[in-house]
């Protein structure tokens, strides 16, 4: 994927105020996601997530900025794509009804800048392969008990 294309223009950083907002909302201070609730009210977070899809970040922006965008668009979309099946016993049961993929990771169900993206794309050729920043993995939640809990605030 050809990241230098999503780079390209000057635009505004974009706010996270509508993630903080929905986080504060659904996700209690222990990280345990309301997803039931949340399920019943998806218009807040398809909002963030075509706000996310529209305005990848430029070159114009700061590290911590394109760092806060990727982090929040991870766990953004982690959560759209567990509330797209739920209810489920897992994450990792939701590749397994689609052929030939691996990994509930690897799914590509949502476009950043027009380019098709999952979630194993923004985790290891965006955040681990462009930003220098070991605590990436506390920062980035699976929806997995085995997982670092989800932060009930924006990045």
């Amino acid at each position: 994927m050809d990241f230098e294309v999503l780079h390209q223009g000057t635009r505004d950083p974009i706010s996270h105020q509508g993630w903080n907002d929905l986080l504060q909302q659904y996700v209690n201070v222990q990280g345990e996601v309301y997803y039931a609730s949340w399920k019943k009210e998806p218009a807040g977070l398809q909002a963030y997530l075509d706000l996310l899809s529209q305005n990848p970040p430029t070159s114009s922006w700061s590290e911590s900025e394109q760092l806060a965008y990727w982090i929040n668009a991870y766990n953004a979309y982690t959560i759209a794509l567990v509330l797209d099946h739920y209810p489920l016993e897992s994450i990792k049961h939701i590749a397994g009804a689609i052929p030939f993929i691996n990994s509930s990771f690897d799914v590509k169900f949502f476009e950043i800048g027009g380019f098709a993206f999952d979630l194993n794309t923004i985790e290891h050729q965006v955040l681990r392969a462009q930003f220098e920043e070991p605590r990436i993995h506390f920062a980035i939640n699976c929806a997995s008990f085995s997982c670092p809990r989800l932060l009930n605030e924006a990045y």
